[in-house]
């Protein structure tokens, strides 16, 4: 993996791709938030990562901010919240904002995601096992930081298929038990996102 140089935001130092890794490895399960009345419960918790997946784009500054102060990293999902563009410009806007790391499911944009010195995460959707050969080929050329697998239950199932690309794996989606969690790292994953709170800041064990 491509290292980067600690850029600046106002936030504070924005960790490379290698920091954020480090930082997910140490520790795994992370907060995913998709309403604000969790921010508060995340920060509180062990979760070293916060992974915003909806949210109004133009309050996002103050919210990371507070997630910085918290001594936590936040990463971002581009696609789904609300105001800003799957574009250079809503990566952009994310980065002014103080996030870490931007997860979308469009591969073009890993690049940019990339040199604005965010940590990159390509989102990978297995809907039908027919499209999994698609998608895989096409992870190959976009390069990300990171690979997150959604639903992230299934990955101990289709971990087999996947070719080994070199890429650290997030599994997302539908991760509500210890037992799948423990399921998950066994079949190679660095870490998991879930909306489900007792499993926030659960250690590798």
């Amino acid at each position: 993996m491509e290292r980067r140089a600690t850029k600046q935001t106002m936030s504070g130092s924005r960790p490379d791709a290698q920091g954020f890794l480090a930082r997910l490895v140490a520790s795994p399960c992370c907060a995913a938030i998709t309403t604000e009345d969790r921010l508060d419960s995340a920060l509180a918790s062990r979760a070293e990562i916060l992974f915003i997946l909806r949210g109004n784009g133009l309050n996002l500054t103050p919210v990371v901010r507070q997630i910085h102060e918290a001594g936590k990293l936040v990463a971002a999902h581009l696609d789904l919240i609300a105001g800003l563009r799957a574009d250079r410009a809503g990566i952009a806007w994310l980065g002014r904002s103080g996030v870490d790391a931007i997860i979308s499911s469009h591969g073009q944009l890993m690049p940019a995601i990339r040199s604005e010195g965010m940590t990159a995460i390509q989102r990978l959707l297995l809907v039908r096992r027919s499209q999994l050969g698609t998608a895989l080929g096409a992870i190959s050329h976009s390069a990300p930081d990171i690979l997150e697998v959604l639903p992230g239950v299934i990955l101990p199932d289709v971990i087999h298929m996947m070719p080994r690309f070199g890429l650290p794996l997030l599994a997302g989606g539908f991760v509500r038990t210890e037992a799948e969690v423990r399921a998950i790292f066994a079949a190679g994953a660095v870490g998991v996102t879930t909306s489900w709170e007792p499993l926030w800041g659960l250690e590798r064990g």
